[in-house]
């Protein structure tokens, strides 16, 4: 391996298992693949390894800091270590036209590159959310290359100045929910069992797409009588679940008797990633009727169950236990949201009783 580009050869070529060149494959399959669009034509290109783009971005010193930072516990999600590369591939574009480098390295994008970029990205509409995540990524490499460097000259260029305000109670660009019945008529939109199971387990185990991406059939035990799926969550977080009956029945049929392979299979057998899924739950949302103009994703499964949770009177703490939420903070963001549209609703109501005798003559 040439120190700034990653083979593509398959790691059971490897000679000495458990060397450095081991590790990078480990690296290269948990960042995965992306397909790069034109920025011009906005056609997809053929995808490629993050690792291997990564290579080409950055210097050697910054390339081997950032698989480093990215192959650490500092970063423990691996959807987190996804987004965290691609903005680094972005920063890298960034400080290419902005700031003239060739290559990108720490120290490339400054204070005064920084405010152009945020003037711009508000310029073309982009959210604040997305806006601080990027941002958020040059501050987190920042702070692990002076750890890692012993260097404590070694700043982040971004300040809290250059911050967009996010206002956490901005409904516009929350996560839909989908009531009872329209969660209902998305699993009623499928057409084979493997196709329900999908929305399904999301939804019971209020789980996040990775989670159950990865879920094998070998997770799945028999406990004193008692079918249990061992669910490795968000930070490596192992935690094992209880399958109500029928869940586990329609898991049986899914799986039609395999004994190993990943537990979600689509119709052509094949393992089913994310994109599979998220393009799944859209069609199944737009046959439904559900979420007009708006995708079916699975976090708006998730965040569905969680308010259900707390429509059915389950304490907070409950709550925030089953969503494996770190922050009770996380877990009040859905139920803000939903008792803020409840206190709305019924204060709109009380204004019509002043009023509504009044505009008889008009409607």
């Amino acid at each position: 391996m040439t120190e700034n580009t990653v083979t593509a050869r398959p790691r059971a070529e490897l000679a000495t298992p458990g060397s450095a060149e081991e590790a990078l494959f480990w690296l290269r399959d948990v960042l995965g693949t992306v397909a790069r669009r034109d920025p011009r034509t906005r056609r997809l290109g053929p995808r490629r390894y993050r690792l291997e783009l990564l290579a080409e971005a950055c210097d050697r010193d910054t390339f081997l800091l950032i698989t480093s930072w990215l192959g650490s516990e500092a970063v423990p999600a691996i959807t987190s270590k996804q987004a965290y590369a691609d903005d680094i591939c972005l920063w890298a574009n960034v400080a290419r036209e902005l700031g003239g480098h060739d290559r990108f390295f720490v120290g490339a994008i400054t204070p005064g590159i920084i405010e152009t970029w945020t003037k711009t990205q508000k310029a073309q509409g982009r959210a604040p959310r997305t806006v601080n995540r990027r941002l958020s990524v040059l501050t987190a490499l920042s702070e692990y290359a002076k750890w890692k460097t012993k260097d404590q000259s070694v700043t982040s260029p971004v300040t809290k100045h250059d911050r967009p305000k996010v206002d956490p109670r901005d409904e516009t660009t929350a996560t839909p929910i989908l009531e009872v019945t329209e969660f209902q008529a998305v699993v009623n939109a499928a057409t084979t069992v493997r196709q329900a199971l999908v929305p399904v387990l999301i939804y019971t185990l209020a789980g996040r797409v990775t989670e159950c991406c990865i879920a094998q059939l070998h997770h799945l035990k028999t406990v004193n009588g008692e079918r249990k799926l061992d669910l490795r969550r968000k930070g490596g977080k192992g935690r094992v679940w209880p399958l109500p009956e029928r869940l586990a029945a329609l898991i049986d049929v899914a799986t039609a008797g395999r004994e190993s392979g990943a537990l979600l299979l689509d119709d052509e057998d094949r393992a089913m990633d994310r994109h599979a899924i998220d393009r799944l739950l859209n069609r199944l949302g737009k046959e439904a009727g559900v979420l007009p103009g708006r995708d079916l994703t699975p976090h708006v499964l998730r965040a569905s169950k969680l308010t259900h949770m707390h429509d059915a009177k389950v304490p907070v703490e409950q709550i925030q236990e089953y969503a494996d939420h770190a922050a009770i903070e996380t877990t009040l963001r859905y139920i803000r949201m939903r008792d803020s549209s409840a206190r709305k609703a019924k204060h709109a109501a009380d204004a019509v009783a002043v009023y509504d005798h009044l505009v008889d003559r008009f409607v």
